[in-house]
């Protein structure tokens, strides 16, 4: 028998594509919200310049030069381990020292002062790259890296806005395609911890919030950074039926 061939066909799908446009930190009467770049570029090109600054200095310190003093005409003088000069009488040859007098110390502290401008600036502290002196933890850490932490959750609650927004377009296209209906369905958007926490004091002092009935279970979950609180519950229910049995 001839060998037969079947042929599928499969159902067309539609492809959708989402462009949700939300600003960075918004303009009065502009559409388009500004970055948080502009701010630190002319900071950033003076440290350039400053580097390539201090740079020039130690490439011209590792090659000096030499003056010579009262000296009309010279040749073949040149720089060399065990160069011998000979100077006329009431002439004088040193070799020029850019690094005298703390030259270069003035360069690094103004280095530095550009750097702590940007840190300053972007609301990043030098803590944020592991530039701290000492061990911090706690309390202290969180004092250190607080105007970064600010700046994030400000950050947070523009993206957490556009998220919900961008959910809900995704459901109202869910709804014409399906015919389902997602209108009782709510949108959480949980963020994880900016810094390290003490996760067993955490969890008492969660305890003890759920105990006197401040907040619920599924609060004290997300605050101990579990991103799905209801599947937890579902799933320590579960295994709660199971014991009984």
């Amino acid at each position: 028998m001839p060998a037969s061939r079947s042929h599928l066909s499969r159902a067309p799908q539609l492809h959708v594509y989402l462009y949700f446009v939300y600003p960075n930190l918004r303009e009065p009467k502009q559409f388009w919200g500004t970055s948080d770049l502009p701010i630190i570029m002319e900071p950033q090109r003076e440290l350039n310049r400053a580097m390539s600054q201090l740079s020039r200095i130690l490439e011209l310190s590792g090659n000096p030069i030499a003056v010579l003093e009262n000296v009309e005409e010279s040749e073949d003088i040149a720089v060399a381990p065990g160069a011998v000069w000979n100077l006329p009488e009431g002439t004088r040859a040193y070799l020029l020292d850019l690094l005298k007098g703390g030259g270069v110390k003035l360069h690094l502290d103004y280095v530095n002062l550009l750097y702590r401008i940007m840190h300053d600036v972007s609301e990043s502290p030098r803590a944020a790259f592991g530039g701290t002196d000492r061990d911090l933890s706690g309390v202290a850490l969180q004092v250190e890296m607080q105007s970064l932490v600010q700046k994030a959750q400000r950050k947070r609650l523009i993206r957490s806005i556009a998220l919900r927004r961008r959910n809900d377009m995704v459901l109202r296209l869910l709804e014409l395609q399906t015919g389902a209906d997602f209108g009782g369905l709510r949108t959480d958007v949980v963020w994880a911890p900016l810094l390290p926490q003490d996760t067993l004091t955490l969890a008492r002092t969660e305890q003890l919030l759920v105990n006197t009935q401040l907040h619920s279970r599924r609060t004290a979950m997300t605050g101990l950074g579990i991103l799905n609180p209801d599947a937890e519950l579902r799933r320590i229910a579960e295994e709660s039926e199971k014991r009984k049995y």
